[in-house]
């Protein structure tokens, strides 16, 4: 399998690098490469579970699976030959064919053990020569880098992308929903604003193209028979189709190409790191709003970061919730409790700050770290809304061990008596 070319890798997870290269380094095979990488995802999933959901079974037979997780497998180990810390060697072509390389090693070169080292010695230290190395071996990287605001020579600290309502249009109406999406769409390049533009006739072409391309394939698909043909379009389906041809528009227009695919693991990838943030629910019209939330300069073995974190970002976080409350842009009312998730959107996107960071000011306001507020936070675990799949809820430990889940939240008085989370 070729390990060439520059484009973003099919990784989820950049620890998966992580687990990769400390597996080589040990001299471990293919299988217990694959086996290491399981173990992350398995992890990832069960510190993400606050609804009791994590299937152990399902995960087991994963692991007794010898094809489960090749493909994840062949890509971290494609990545760490272009990283320049694995030494190219033949990779499985299929998971069918990866039994033949079980037992298979990898040479680690000088650089790729001394970041094996470098991260075990200092984790936050080994992301960032990690990000440095990223820089120099994807330009796709550094472009969405510089797009978002987060480059010494980005035009814009943000790059917003218009979008509808995400349920899509009624059964059967696909083409007026994309004649609407694109007015909306054109209407926001003209007036601007959005870290990007292009002229109408790009918006109209490059929408309507994308769209009627993707529904061409669809059907030819469908029009196939066979045991499984593919299914309809469905509204949902044909609103992300819409989606995705906004973002690729909103890319190209900004001068740095990228499939959806691409934007989707690099916007994971940038919030990992601390150096991205985005969100779909921030306040203003609905769109994917995508932002700086550190300064990364250079790239390769000495990149110099800057991030908005600390203290003083988090007690600016907790300043900006009187204003947020009681913003008269239309995302607030005046209940008594709104969504973590739609305060943590409006805060981070009006101070260009992480979800961890909000996360941080709020877990310390709750906990009477700032007293000098004039107002407390109240949390609660009670909800009726339901919370989208793009943002995670506000967990918070305790001292037992044990986590707390809280979806809502309200501003009270000083005077009032809150209870606050046991240190």
């Amino acid at each position: 399998m070729s390990v060439g070319g520059a484009g973003i890798p099919r990784l989820q997870e950049l620890t998966y690098i992580e687990s990769a290269a400390l597996a080589v380094a040990a001299r471990e095979p293919f299988e217990q490469i694959r086996l290491a990488i399981l173990r992350q995802a398995e992890m990832i999933a069960l510190n993400g579970d606050h609804d009791g959901l994590f299937d152990q079974k399902k995960w087991n037979q994963r692991r007794a699976n010898s094809m489960a997780y090749v493909h994840n497998t062949v890509d971290v180990l494609k990545e760490l030959m272009r990283l320049g810390w694995v030494e190219r060697h033949v990779l499985p072509s299929t998971p069918r064919s990866a039994y033949a390389h079980a037992h298979v090693t990898y040479e680690p070169t000088a650089a790729g053990r001394a970041w094996a080292d470098l991260i075990r010695q200092d984790r936050p230290a080994g992301y960032n020569a990690l990000t440095g190395a990223l820089l120099t071996a994807h330009p796709q990287f550094e472009g969405y880098l510089r797009l978002v605001g987060a480059r010494p020579d980005s035009a814009s600290d943000h790059l917003t992308i218009p979008l509808l309502r995400n349920d899509g249009p009624p059964a059967g109406d696909h083409n007026h929903y994309l004649d609407a999406f694109v007015s909306h769409v054109t209407e926001a390049v003209l007036a601007g604003g959005l870290g990007w533009t292009t002229s109408s006739e790009a918006v109209e072409e490059g929408l309507r193209g994308y769209v009627n391309r993707a529904v061409l394939r669809s059907q030819a698909r469908a029009s196939q028979g066979g045991t499984a043909p593919a299914p309809p379009i469905t509204r949902k389906r044909f609103a992300i189709l819409c989606e995705e041809a906004a973002v690729r528009l909103a890319f190209t227009a900004a001068g740095c190409s990228m499939d959806y695919i691409s934007h989707e693991l690099l916007r994971r990838w940038t919030r990992f790191l601390g150096l991205a943030n985005f969100s779909y629910y921030a306040p203003g019209p609905q769109a994917l709003r995508l932002w700086a939330t550190g300064l990364v300069e250079g790239s390769g073995e000495a990149p110099g970061f800057d991030r908005n974190v600390g203290e003083q970002v988090r007690l600016a976080a907790l300043r900006a919730l009187p204003r947020i409350w009681s913003s008269t842009n239309g995302l607030l009312d005046d209940a008594s409790y709104h969504p973590v998730w739609r305060i943590r959107a409006a805060v981070c996107w009006d101070l260009r700050i992480s979800d961890e960071e909000f996360d941080a000011a709020i877990e310390a306001a709750y906990r009477g770290n700032f007293s000098e507020l004039g107002f407390r936070v109240h949390l609660d675990e009670a909800s009726n809304l339901r919370t989208p799949g793009s943002v995670r809820p506000l967990v918070l430990g305790q001292g037992t061990g044990r986590e707390r889940v809280f979806h809502v939240m309200s501003l009270v008085g000083a005077r009032q008596t809150e209870e606050v989370l046991a240190g």
